[in-house]
């Protein structure tokens, strides 16, 4: 199993997060999990999609999103 942090960022300025997600891989099945909190009301979200690119389609639909990789300095 390989776990791998992921945020959404707006699009026209990359330090304005919408939310943050991880992306869970095993051999045979792939999900991603989103975490927001929605500074108007709040209230904190949870959602399962399939990829991280699945949960950037879903809520890119919203406001333009930009999907950002989160790596340690090692890994790169």
């Amino acid at each position: 199993m390989e776990a791998n942090l992921f945020s959404l960022v707006s699009a026209s300025d990359p330090s304005k997060v919408f939310a943050y997600g991880m992306e869970i891989a095993q051999e045979t099945r792939t999900d991603a999990i989103v975490y927001r909190r929605d500074p108007d009301t709040g209230r904190t979200m949870v959602g399962q999609h399939s990829t991280a690119e699945d949960a950037l389609k879903r809520y890119g639909k919203r406001v333009p999103l930009v999907l950002r990789w989160e790596y340690d300095e090692d890994d790169c």
